[in-house]
């Protein structure tokens, strides 16, 4: 079940396609992921706002989650996520269709030590002194 999700219609994929501007080489060995079905699934988890294991597992419309954070990780790292993102954010705004005065920030956190195995506490990753700006150690 993809929750009323639409997969992106050709006009839609041909714009991402275009903001992309990507030259992939040829395929060798095992053949590469449905990059339309891998936005679908990155636009998914965007417009949901769920973790990645809530990806429908409905292989018609998307790729498998691990296949769609590796390419997100790719594309993120090589710019072009923020590119094709940009480019629709801009198209939105010269189209009427964003309205920047309804927006909202979601800038929870969670600071405590031991979510997960191995972590640190937020103060320590962040470089932050726990010690009162008054006391001097000596």
């Amino acid at each position: 079940m993809s929750l009323g999700f639409q997969q992106l219609s050709d006009d839609q994929w041909s714009l991402i396609m275009s903001l992309m501007d990507l030259h992939l080489p040829p395929e060798r060995g095992i053949r590469r992921s449905d990059l339309r079905k891998v936005w679908n699934s990155l636009l998914f988890i965007l417009t949901r706002g769920c973790r990645w294991v809530d990806l429908p597992r409905n292989f018609d419309i998307f790729v498998p989650r691990s296949t769609a954070h590796g390419w997100l990780k790719i594309w993120s790292a090589s710019g072009i996520f923020d590119k094709v993102m940009s480019g629709l954010l801009q198209i939105a705004l010269q189209k009427g269709k964003l309205d920047l005065s309804q927006l909202a920030c979601d800038g929870s956190f969670s600071p405590l030590t031991g979510r997960r195995p191995g972590s640190q506490p937020w103060t320590q990753g962040q470089r932050i002194s726990t010690s009162s700006p008054d006391r001097r150690d000596r």
